[in-house]
């Protein structure tokens, strides 16, 4: 199978899409400081720079990153979809969140960045050749954790 895109440079991506999610839960945690928000922002916090780890980890080779033949239209898409993603924007995550005035708010954001992460690291796993998907399909999975979590939160605040 021909790769579509260059997989380092998806893996970058990821990368930074990891440090921005960090940063945002890190500023979360300063806006909202009673004690169970701030564990959830922790957790959250950790799993993003956890998350970083590995996808830093597939970049220096460790990890059976192949490559091919980029497809020049794919990655167009790719960049375009990376700008797209919530977190691709540090200085408008950062003006976003301080225009949230409530915890709620906060979380529906938090819900938008784990599904934009889902589908990318999605389209990242299929970069990879068979076999040497099991690290992108974990962190896809710890995502839809996060999903969870952040939808029992939200049905906890609103009494569910």
């Amino acid at each position: 199978m021909p790769y579509l895109l260059d997989v380092k440079e998806i893996l970058g991506f990821a990368v930074y899409i990891e440090e921005r999610g960090y940063e945002f839960y890190v500023e979360a945690m300063k806006k909202f400081p009673e004690p169970w928000a701030t564990k959830l922002f922790q957790y959250l916090a950790d799993e993003e720079f956890r998350h970083e780890q590995v996808f830093k980890k597939l970049l220096s080779g460790e990890g059976g990153v192949k490559g091919g033949e980029p497809d020049p239209e794919y990655r167009a898409y790719m960049k375009e979809f990376v700008k797209a993603h919530q977190l691709g924007d540090k200085e408008a995550i950062h003006a976003k969140l301080e225009r949230l005035a409530t915890l709620d708010e906060i979380l529906d954001l938090a819900i938008g960045f784990e599904k934009d992460s889902i589908i990318l690291f999605s389209e990242l796993k299929e970069m990879f050749a068979k076999g040497h998907t099991a690290a992108v399909e974990k962190v896809i999975a710890e995502e839809m954790g996060h999903l969870r979590k952040i939808f029992a939160i939200k049905r906890k605040l609103a009494g569910n």
